[in-house]
This record gives structure tokens, sequence and C-alpha cells, in this order.
């Protein structure tokens, strides 16, 4: 196994990483925006639910914003190695 192989798993973990927490952070803010309000008693419940939808969103934005910034840097690393394997075979 070389390099290549290598950072091409390494960047298919962190891009898989990056697509599951996006599409979680997604889920939690389908279910903010999705709410009916049927009757006024139920509306301090309803800002709790949203309070904590909030703040789960609050918390997992950094990491999805590190995740995705790791994953790119990752692309352009495997694409650097990739150019510069090619590189070195056209030479050979």
């Amino acid at each position: 196994m070389n390099t290549l192989h290598i950072l091409a798993i390494i960047w298919g973990i962190c891009v898989t990483a990056f697509v599951g927490l996006m599409v979680y952070r997604g889920h939690l803010t389908v279910h903010e925006t999705d709410q009916l309000f049927l009757s006024e008693t139920a509306l301090p419940i309803a800002q709790e639910e949203n309070e904590k939808i909030i703040r789960r969103v609050n918390f997992i934005q950094p990491i999805c914003a590190g995740a995705g910034g790791v994953a790119a840097l990752m692309s352009l690393l495997v694409f650097g190695v990739w150019v510069a394997h090619l590189v070195a075979l056209s030479r050979s």
C-alpha cells in the first residue's frame, strides 16, 4: 500500500464524517421549522424543544466547519500527492 492509497482512505473517512454531520445538522433544522402550535398551553413546551434544537445546532456548527475544513485540506493533499505521483511516473 503506498502513500496515495492511505491518504485516499483517510480522505474518504473525513468526507464521510463531514457528510454525516451535515445530514445530522439538516435533520435537526428540519425539526426546528416543522412545528404546529395547536393551543396556547403547548407554546412553552414547543419553545423549550426549539431551544434544545438551537443549542444542538449551535454545538454542532463548529464541528461541521472543522470537519469541512479537514475534508477540503485532505482533498488538496490527495490531489497534490496524486499529481506528484504522476510526475514521478512520467520521469521514469
